[in-house]
């Protein structure tokens, strides 16, 4: 009897040591034992273990003939305790059969379910600044666009209507002005719809193979004008029609294509696309874009696809952007059910791959039309690998000695028509490709770009007769 005693006394010692509420009580409901957390939190002392379980659940267990209701008892699992003084608390419990004993568990979850109420007020309040914030960024921008639009369509005029070549060049500036604050006012909109879940991605049938010719077009210009060589190679497999939204691809694209050619200003620019999987009429492609650009470094990847992020600043001052263009294009691809990936390394350029998932269409194909698709493209020009970029910049290898070639044929182009802000570029190119040249042919590009970026066409003339003769001197064939 005393050994079960002191048994009965371990268990109330733990029982007291327990963040719970126990109770022990019979099949009339009379609780019987009540630990020390049960007597703190209800307010209760000793007299605790002379009252009815259904004092402390009157909306519970309550019955009109005084019964008291085990079954009921015993299958609550939450439910409002009541304390001496009246206030109650909700509670999460259990209730546990011992012969002719029961035990029931209680925690009060008062605090939780107060910290879950905040929660929804907490989430209320955001939706409702998003909502705000949202709203305003569209009346802005939108406002932003009307003297954008005019003002760009005031230069255009002028510029049809015939204006002297310095003049000509200023209106210019002011046209790339115009595009580059219309991307950024698009971008813009994107990442606050985006942000705000209203992004919807449309299923509408396209012409995939004029999609991507439409898109490459778009930057022959620019490409054309930085001397760089553009390769698409599209794997003939892939259907003509397919069932997607086309503008949100176009984007897509054309955000990797167009970063390709901002940076970068020797080489190549290489375009592949591959089916990978296709299950009945839902086809998943494989895009690649690689380019011999300034590259990155392991450490600044992370920062690629975060919004409103740029690899370094210097990005920013040199290039422009709001750095929203990749985190935008990294959302649209995930919400066409695919993922991106970047390989990269510094100063030997960036390969970009990003899969999209669409549906293939009914129409029938005409795959003679689709070989045609890319008149403008050599597909027989052979270009190095990615590996093998920094040939470019050793000075007298067959890739540099093509490079400066190409780049001064540009220059003295852009320097006859007194394009000198085009000429400045190719002719800081050509500085580029000679670096590892002999200091004098090193010192005379030097030259030649401060006469160009003075726009000293007879200085910038000499100057460039002179480091070609120099380099033909060296590596022939200028």
């Amino acid at each position: 009897m005393e050994q079960e005693m002191l048994q009965e006394e371990d268990v109330h010692s733990f029982a007291d040591a327990s963040l719970e509420i126990i109770l022990r009580f019979d099949s009339n409901g009379r609780i019987l034992y009540a630990n020390a957390r049960a007597k703190e939190e209800l307010g209760y002392g000793e007299e605790l273990e002379t009252i009815s379980l259904d004092t402390l659940f009157p909306a519970e267990l309550h019955q009109e003939d005084g019964s008291f209701p085990l079954e009921t008892a015993l299958k609550m699992t939450e439910g409002t305790m009541y304390r001496k003084n009246g206030t109650c608390f909700p509670v999460e419990m259990a209730a546990k059969v011992n012969g002719s004993q029961h035990l029931l568990f209680a925690i009060n979850v008062a605090r939780q379910v107060e910290t879950e109420r905040k929660l929804v007020r907490m989430k209320e309040e955001m939706e409702e600044t998003l909502k705000v914030r949202n709203e305003f960024v569209a009346n802005v921008t939108h406002e932003l666009r009307t003297p954008v639009n005019g003002v760009r369509g005031h230069v255009t005029n002028l510029l049809e209507n015939g204006v002297a070549p310095e003049v000509r060049e200023t209106l210019d500036i002011v046209i790339r002005c115009c595009d580059n604050m219309s991307a950024i006012i698009n971008n813009i909109l994107d990442f606050s719809k985006l942000e705000a879940g209203k992004f919807v991605i449309e299923e509408k049938e396209f012409n995939f193979y004029k999609m991507v010719n439409h898109t490459v077009e778009t930057s022959i210009p620019a490409i054309n004008a930085k001397g760089l060589r553009i390769m698409v190679n599209i794997d003939k497999v892939i259907p003509e029609y397919l069932i997607g939204d086309e503008l949100r691809l176009t984007q897509v694209l054309n955000n990797f294509l167009s970063n390709a050619v901002k940076f970068t200003s020797v080489g190549y620019i290489n375009i592949e696309v591959t089916k990978t999987l296709q299950f009945d009429d839902e086809i998943e492609l494989f895009f690649v874009v690689s380019d011999t650009g300034i590259g990155i470094s392991p450490e600044e990847k992370d920062k690629l696809f975060k919004s409103f992020s740029q690899v370094d600043a210097s990005i920013t001052r040199k290039y422009g952007g709001t750095g929203l263009g990749l985190a935008i294009t990294k959302q649209l691809i995930e919400l066409m059910h695919g993922n991106v990936h970047v390989d990269s390394e510094k100063g030997k350029g960036s390969s970009f791959s990003f899969s999209v998932r669409m549906h293939v269409a009914q129409k029938a194909r005409d795959e003679h039309q689709v070989s045609e698709q890319f008149e403008f493209i050599n597909q027989n020009q052979e270009m190095p690998g990615f590996d093998n970029v920094e040939k470019f910049f050793q000075f007298g290898t067959p890739e540099n000695v093509q490079e400066i070639d190409s780049k001064l044929e540009k220059l003295i182009l852009c320097m006859e028509v007194e394009a000198w802000d085009k000429a400045e570029n190719f002719a800081h190119n050509i500085k580029e490709l000679v670096e590892q040249a002999p200091k004098d042919i090193k010192r005379s590009a030097f030259r030649l770009e401060m006469n160009v970026r003075k726009g000293d066409y007879d200085k910038s003339v000499a100057q460039f007769n002179s480091l070609r003769a120099q380099l033909a001197e060296n590596i022939g064939g200028m």
